[in-house]
């Protein structure tokens, strides 16, 4: 009876054995940035990533994810859930993308300045809840909807986000199309998206209209970057006007990255320019490791 008791206690403390796959993932950055008035140091991305995969009975792929994000004075934690069912994913959670940003950014290149596509989302940038749909009803054809709330911190509101996306790939180019309705705002962000990727080239084209869901406030975006092995040499330039103000600013980045397995490194020289204000010269030197 002792060696049951002595046997059942012991199986208490064992870790039990699960069937999902759990990997450990992240990266950790800093910046020193030398510009006109002054130099500084900044960390970009601190994150840990923890996933969970596991194939059910029926053939779905469930997945979980929970992310943190460090920042300078706090950690922030997101999440998200998702269910592969062959033809179409859903996923929810805080940590996935909206429509919109799953076939943007085919024109960042650039390690830290340029204006990606990112910069020219909708106007609501504090997602707190996504729940998406992505089909991929025939080869190289991907579909997503996404309905997205967040919370207006002025008064306490929920903001309701609806966003769509067509991408299509085949030899090498990538199509994209892209639209975000903002409630509260009468125009919608509408994107177009072009990659194309040949050996060691990669260049990438977006153009969107409306940006932060504002009326004919457009912006561009130019990436090229040249793959030596060890690192890229990259090209990224971008403009983005305000209407109502009659102004425009243009960003152009350029810089070479090199690698030593995980650990990345890169110098980058990132220009700004404003129509009504000098430009902004910065010089960057950053380190990445990724794990």
């Amino acid at each position: 009876m002792k060696k049951i008791i002595a046997a059942a206690v012991a199986a208490a403390f064992v870790a039990p054995a699960f069937a999902a796959d759990v990997t450990l993932s992240g990266d950790v950055e800093y910046k020193y940035i030398s510009a006109e008035d002054g130099a500084s140091f900044d960390s970009g991305d601190q994150d840990v990533t923890v996933t969970a995969s596991e194939e059910l009975a029926n053939g779905w792929v469930v997945t979980a994810s929970l992310e943190l994000d460090g920042a300078e004075d706090s950690l922030n934690s997101d999440s998200s859930l998702s269910i592969n069912m062959g033809m179409a994913t859903v996923t929810i959670g805080d940590a996935n993308d909206i429509a919109q940003r799953m076939v943007d950014e085919k024109s960042d290149k650039a390690e830290h300045g340029g204006r990606s596509g990112e910069a020219a989302l909708h106007a609501d940038a504090s997602i707190d809840h996504t729940l998406s749909l992505t089909a991929s009803p025939a080869e190289g054809l991907m579909v997503a909807v996404s309905k997205s709330t967040s919370v207006d911190d002025a008064d306490a509101t929920v903001i309701d986000t609806t966003s769509y996306a067509l991408q299509y790939s085949m030899m090498g180019a990538t199509f994209g199309y892209s639209s975000t309705e903002v409630e509260g705002f009468d125009e919608n962000v509408t994107g177009m998206h072009f990659g194309y990727a040949t050996g060691p080239i990669s260049l990438g084209y977006e153009s969107f209209s409306n940006v932060g869901n504002v009326a004919d406030d457009d912006g561009t975006n130019l990436g090229l970057a040249y793959s030596y092995g060890a690192g890229n040499l990259y090209v990224e330039t971008g403009e983005t006007k305000d209407a109502s103000a009659g102004t425009d600013v243009k960003t152009t980045a350029m810089g070479v990255s090199y690698a030593i397995g995980n650990l990345n490194t890169y110098l980058e020289q990132n220009t700004v320019k404003e129509s009504a204000s000098a430009d902004d010269d910065q010089t960057i030197v950053g380190v990445e490791y990724k794990f």
